[in-house]
């Protein structure tokens, strides 16, 4: 595609002053001098909106992309502002090639996270719980509260510049979804994929609800933890295990008559069914089979053999078995067909059969330190150490501590699903970027596990299955999937036998819906069915297809962490009633951590809002935020300190552009993404750099009396452009090349480095430098012409703001609009300039450009070498007398000879022999560029050239040239002696190699963070190194 990749028309209009508004549409252009990205970014998204430049415009060329919906309860994070660059990035540059984009927005119901925001502020302001309402009126009131500020991670969206399709937004709980879910779930059912059965679930005593291991927060500690927990009036004490004694009834001779069993976790021992050992332990070899009285149940429990569980490395290597609150003690017990004796209830209570007196009621907490006291009584309570490594795990919505819980539960059987979505990836129908996780994606789909799909809440889908039951109880109870309480009777009779069915016509039925809701992800899973407008579910196969299309949607791009939860969800779901993937290509980006590589973290003080990066904020504003926070005393107190030392003076406003490049230049980091305020600063100077260049072009424009509506390259005669000329176009040509190539496989880091690395160094650093004597009136020495210089950089521009729309629309269109817009009335967009191949021979690359870039690159290397000669020794370098040159250009011209082939030495005496003729046809212009009445060219042996005398400064520019100027003693210092002055070149050509590799694009849209902060350090040892060398 690359090669295919043209331009459309270069012109750029002339404008008169722009005036006010003209039209109600009329674009907001403003004018002012500085770089001001709040006034930049106000206005520009409300004119692209009532422009409907958001909107598909054909029914043919279709891109279609679904944006991750953000939770109704939530505010935009910095993970969804990564995700919102790439995808707007990705959706803009389709809309400028021409296609017509859909980008779907949405919001999620969010249903743990709704209800318990729901819950706080109705305890908050009632004092009433949600039992107090009754499930009708609460759930009347979660959807007040959406009505109310559902609104508000919208209006960030917008603020961030995402140009999503609004007329199609949707909400999970809206009628459409809601019917597609109960459609997918009673499809599932009917099919056999979907059933009742009781497992090990991650459960919430605080919200009374199993929730999925997304929403489990995974808390490693190495030692004693005091944690506040809900439920708890003080402090609950983690990271601690417990040794208990225990008795062996009936030893063996000479065996161990007691065994010592540690654990985290003493108030479980109500639950205690066995003790369990490893095989191969010989400590415990004849203790197989016996028992041990339990010092709390006060019965004899077995001793049982289980490898799998028991490492007897680990511990004392007696592991106690508690099947009904914890997975492996759980695992075992199936395997040993051990009974499970459930100890707490859903509220995290002991259960009121529990196996000991005075136990029933009290919460688990409570429970920990009773059964402490009653061992300790008894003397089977050896102590307690700290655990080296332990995890907690917590439920990231209320805080709670998860409690492994066996519950009845509705799953739906994945294998068959899973294989299917499996397939689809192994065989490219959709494909995963970065490929890598192709491999990932199969190890996980090839052992997948059922899925939990209901939760025990009221706010979200509720599960459309009823119990039907008749009374007698001839006729066992069933469960139906239906849409109705009639219909779940139609369908239950109709799975009746014959005289079964004649019984229940004279029964009484009775049909109980499943309070239960489904899970989020379900419903979620089906929005490429919904959010595109779909055919029911339960239509015919041949009519989810009738279009052929390949996949539903175009693009899904999100976020890695939920490969799993969502995106494999959505292939099975999609795939199984639509019979065509739900995307082509699914594009995963890495999670955003802090500068260290830290997760973001409330505790840590490392949390980011965008919206602060965007608007600026001062410290106490971001503390304000930190303490509205969910977190314990000492969580705040260090967050507060962190905070305080990551950004002790705020933020500045750097404007969402800066934070969208910074954003996406990120994600070539494809692990993790290490954020720091100061590439998002280098972000913002990029910009201003952007609108003072813009400014520069400008000014020489009017000072020339140029019609920029004439000024196209196009109409430029190829004989009047200069070396410098032809060599910029030529460079333009390869950045759109390498920009568009980047763009069309969604390496959105590589095509923005490329622009600005195009700008940074060929347009601004080379390009407009050689301009500047043409500019200022020195023709001669550049040989260039000031109106075909200008007409160069006015083309230029318009290709780079046009390149740089997808990554930074605001300040691109406001550039842009006062750049191309003929008049107060032109109601026409960036976005709306499509790229085609019109006048792509404009700037076509051939090898007389590609030479003449070749010897600018060699003159501005020589300009950068004299500066830095200069910079380095401001006072000591030997003046030149009238007209005589104080420094002189060495090219380095090789002894050795080349071989019977030809290679070798003779290719590099020719390339020297080129860098001679270079540097001496521009001799002038270097002069002059670096500010120097002359300079002198010499060539000399790479012997002679090694050799530096005393009172000699050499900086080296390439393998093939050297910088030499003679230093004099003007501050009272010794010249230096040869040794030095050996040692300072030897300094600058390593200093100069180092360089050269971290300044290529290459190395910056490449290199790893960790390979980048090395090499800063060395830059900095090298540095320091010169200068001591200097003195």
């Amino acid at each position: 595609m690359a090669g295919q990749i043209m331009l459309q028309s270069l012109r750029v209009a002339n404008r008169s002053p722009i005036k006010t508004c003209v039209r109600a549409y009329a674009a907001p252009v403003h004018k002012f001098e500085k770089y001001e990205p709040k006034v930049v970014e106000s206005d520009w998204y409300a004119w692209w909106q009532k422009r409907g430049l958001f909107a598909p415009k054909r029914t043919d060329n279709k891109f279609t992309m679904l944006l991750p919906p953000p939770n109704v309860t939530g505010v935009l994070h910095i993970g969804h502002a990564l995700t919102l660059s790439i995808q707007d990035a990705i959706a803009r540059w389709n809309r400028m090639h021409g296609r017509s984009v859909n980008w779907v927005p949405g919001t999620d119901h969010a249903g743990i996270s709704m209800q318990s925001v729901v819950e706080k502020k109705l305890k908050r302001e009632t004092g009433q719980t949600r039992h107090d309402l009754g499930r009708e009126a609460f759930v009347d009131e979660v959807w007040k509260w959406k009505q109310q500020h559902g609104d508000r991670i919208k209006q960030q969206t917008t603020r961030i510049g995402a140009s999503l399709n609004w007329a199609e937004e949707y909400f999970t709980m809206d009628p459409q979804h809601s019917q597609v879910v109960r459609d997918a779930f009673i499809r599932l059912y009917d099919d056999g994929l979907v059933y009742r059965t009781t497992k090990m679930v991650n459960w919430s005593c605080a919200l009374q609800s199993v929730i999925s291991d997304i929403e489990v927060d995974k808390l490693p500690t190495e030692g004693q933890l005091m944690l506040k927990v809900p439920g708890s009036k003080s402090r609950v004490e983690f990271g601690v295990l417990h040794s208990v004694e225990f008795q062996v009834v009936d030893p063996p001779a000479g065996g161990p008559l007691s065994v010592c069993v540690e654990t985290t976790r003493p108030e479980t021992m109500l639950g205690d069914v066995a003790l369990a050992i490893n095989s191969g332990d010989a400590r415990y070899k004849d203790l197989e089979g016996r028992t041990v009285m339990h010092p709390l149940l006060q019965k004899e429990i077995p001793i049982v053999c289980d490898d799998k569980l028991v490492d007897p490395e680990f511990g004392t290597g007696v592991v106690k078995i508690t099947p009904a609150h914890d997975e492996n003690d759980y695992a075992c017990a199936q395997r040993l067909g051990l009974p499970a004796v459930q100890v707490f209830g859903p509220d995290g209570a002991v259960v009121q059969d529990a196996a000991v007196v005075g136990f029933a009621g009290i919460s688990r907490w409570q429970a920990r330190q009773k059964v402490i006291t009653l061992l300790t009584d008894s003397g089977a309570y050896m102590g307690k150490r700290d655990a080296e490594q332990s995890v907690i795990s917590r439920c990231s919505r209320s805080g709670d501590v998860i409690e492994p819980m066996l519950m009845p539960q509705w799953y739906v059987r994945c294998s068959e699903l899973a294989q299917r979505a499996n397939n689809l990836v192994q065989e490219k129908a959709i494909e995963l970027i970065p490929d890598r996780q192709r491999a990932v994606w199969n190890s996980w789909m090839s052992g997948i596990d059922d899925w939990c799909v209901s939760r025990q809440l009221w706010w979200g889908h509720r599960i459309p299955v009823y119990r039907v039951s008749w009374d007698g109880g001839e006729i066992g109870d069933m469960w139906v999937a239906a849409e109705s309480e009639q219909q779940a009777q139609l369908k239950a009779v109709g799975k009746l036998g014959s005289e079964d069915k004649a019984l229940a016509a004279n029964l009484q039925c009775t049909i109980i819906q499943d309070e239960d809701v489904l899970d989020t992800w379900f419903s979620s899973g089906l929005l490429p069915l919904t959010a595109f407008n779909q055919p029911s579910v339960l239509a015919p196969a041949r009519d989810m297809n009738a279009t052929n299309q390949p996949s539903l949607s175009s693009v899904l791009e999100t976020g890695q962490d939920i490969l799993f939860f969502w995106v494999a969800r959505m292939a099975m779901l999609c795939t199984y009633f639509a019979k065509v993937p739900p995307f082509s290509t699914v594009l995963l980006h890495p999670m955003v951590r802090d500068a260290q590589g830290r997760k973001m973290s409330k505790s840590l003080g490392n949390i980011v809002d965008p919206m602060d990066i965007i608007n600026g904020a001062e410290l106490s504003q971001l503390q304000k935020t930190l303490q509205n926070g969910h977190m314990t005393e000492q969580e705040l107190d260090k967050g507060m300190r962190e905070l305080k030392k990551l950004y002790p003076n705020g933020f500045q406003s750097f404007g969402a552009d800066a934070l969208r490049f910074t954003l996406l230049v990120y994600t070539q980091q494809t692990q993790q993404i290490n954020m720091s305020l100061d590439t998002i600063r280098a972000s913002y100077h990029f910009c201003n750099k952007l609108w003072n260049t813009f400014r520069f072009i400008h000014m020489h424009a009017a000072n020339l009396g140029l019609d920029a509506g004439q000024a196209c390259i196009a109409d430029i005669d190829q004989n009047q452009m200069s070396v410098f000329d032809r060599a910029l176009l030529s460079r333009l040509h390869a950045m759109l090349e390498t920009y568009h190539q980047a763009m069309s496989t969604y390496r959105l880091a590589v095509a923005a480095e490329t622009v600005r690395e195009f700008v940074q160094r060929d347009l601004c650093d080379r390009y407009i430098e050689a301009c500047k004597p043409a500019l200022y009136g020195n023709c001669n020495v550049t040989n260039q012409d000031p109106h075909v210089a200008v007409k160069v950089l006015l083309g230029a521009l318009d290709i780079v703001l046009r390149s740089l729309h997808p990554f930074m629309p605001f300040l691109s269109e406001e550039l842009w609009q006062q750049h191309a817009r003929k008049d107060a009335s032109d109601e026409l967009s960036i976005m709306e300039r499509e790229w085609s191949s019109a006048e792509s021979k404009a700037i076509a690359h051939d090898s007389r450009s590609e030479e003449e870039n070749d010897a600018s690159i060699l003159v501005f290397g020589a300009v950068s070498g004299i500066r830095s000669l200069k910079q380095q020794h401001p006072t000591r370098l030997q003046a030149g007398t009238g007209s005589a040159a104080r420094l002189t250009i060495v090219v380095t011209v090789p002894e050795r000879a080349a071989d019977a082939g030809g290679r070798g030495a003779g290719v590099d005496r020719a390339t020297a022999e080129r860098v001679r003729e270079i540097a001496t046809k521009h001799e002038a212009c270097i002069a002059l560029m670096s500010k120097e009445l002359a300079i002198r060219i010499c060539t000399a042996s790479d012997s002679d050239s090694s050799a530096a005398d005393s009172g000699t400064a050499v900086v080296v520019v390439t393998p093939y040239m050297r910088i030499v100027g003679q230093l004099v003693d003007n501050d009272g210092q010794q010249p230096q002696s040869a040794k030095s002055v050996a040692a300072v070149a030897k300094l600058e050509t390593e200093l100069a190699k180092v360089r050269k590799v971290v300044g290529s694009g290459g190395y910056r849209r490449s290199a790893p963070e960790a390979v980048k902060e090395a090499d800063r350090k060395r830059i900095g040892m090298l540095e320091a190194k010169l200068a001591a060398a200097r003195r």
